[in-house]
């Protein structure tokens, strides 16, 4: 069984701070969403794709007794943001800027498929939804969160959900050569593998800890989790033999939804010693060793400089960093 992960502190009270959770319909973003409008924060802001399931999920939430008892007040309100669509986040962001300011921002929404599947934007599916489209959508959301930062007094959070199948990638083992674009060298089809995920989640960690760097933790916190095995629905796109392995190892090792939410609502609640740092079991935890080499720092310097140019390219509205 994985470690517990720990208690939310007795001393969190998030009265007055606004909270976005994407990918907050269903599974962890929907326990997410719970916890932070049991530790009172409001107004919390679920982005998601199928607003009809998401309208659910916001019904469901106002009539929690729990919230109704701890938080009677607490505004929720529900975006449209459909990942998969550079487009849609960018319809999104300049929507979602009407609350001028924001002090926590969940960046949940992710998929995994084993095959290559394009979208209407000409990428892969699992490198846009879990990558490029949740740094594009950090960028609009930071001014945000440093406005609300000045409002509130103390730092904002940004927090990106990561996982340690982060540790598990055979991409170094291949030549991404000097003058090639990383972004470009994994959306080739003939470069797709079956750890695509774990790429996608190590090209998020590594995004995010390079942000971290140029953000102030007095404003921002910028760091990254992994929830562990949750008991979702997140293998409906596996393999069918795959998806039912994983059935099996979830009823008997992984956790609940509510306690997996827990690994979010913790990284995204730290003080600025937080600032940078990767969460696993509610712990901070080193990200995958790769990361850490010369070459993985290279990588890193080298896939952000080409992220942010290529988010100017998808987005001219896109804030610079």
């Amino acid at each position: 069984m994985a470690p517990r992960i720990p208690n939310i502190p007795s001393t969190v009270d998030l009265t007055g701070q606004s909270v976005l959770v994407t990918g907050s319909n269903t599974g962890i973003g929907f326990e997410n969403a719970r916890q932070f409008l049991e530790l009172k924060a409001s107004p919390v802001y679920l982005g998601v794709r199928n607003l009809e399931k998401g309208d659910e999920a916001m019904t469901a939430l106002r009539n929690d007794p729990k919230i109704k008892k701890v938080n009677p007040n607490a505004v929720i309100k529900l975006y449209q943001v459909d990942m998969a669509s550079f487009d849609s986040v960018a319809a999104f962001a300049k929507k979602f800027s009407e609350v001028e300011k924001l002090n926590i921002a969940v960046l949940n929404a992710g998929v995994s498929f084993f095959k290559y599947i394009p979208t209407g934007d000409g990428y892969e599916t699992v490198l846009q939804v879990n990558y490029v489209s949740n740094a594009l959508l950090a960028t609009h959301l930071l001014p945000l969160l440093k406005a609300g930062a000045v409002a509130s007094g103390k730092p904002s959070h940004l927090a990106f959900v990561s996982s340690n199948m982060q540790h598990l990638t055979s991409f170094k083992k291949n030549s991404i050569k000097p003058d090639e674009n990383i972004i470009d060298w994994f959306n080739n089809k003939a470069n797709f593998g079956m750890d695509r995920y774990n790429v996608s989640k190590l090209l998020l960690t590594s995004f995010t800890n390079e942000l971290a760097s140029k953000v102030d933790p007095n404003q921002v916190i910028v760091n990254s989790m992994c929830p562990g095995l949750v008991a979702t629905n997140f293998d409906t796109n596996s393999p069918f033999i795959l998806k039912y392995f994983m059935k099996g190892v979830r009823s008997l090792m992984a956790r609940t939804p509510y306690e997996g939410a827990r690994a979010l609502t913790l990284a995204a609640t730290t003080g600025p010693e937080g600032n940078g740092k990767y969460y696993s079991d509610g712990k901070e935890t080193p990200p995958a060793a790769f990361l850490a080499t010369d070459e993985g720092k290279q990588f890193q310097k080298k896939l952000w400089n080409q992220t942010l140019e290529r988010l100017q390219q998808l987005d001219p509205t896109s804030p610079s960093i």
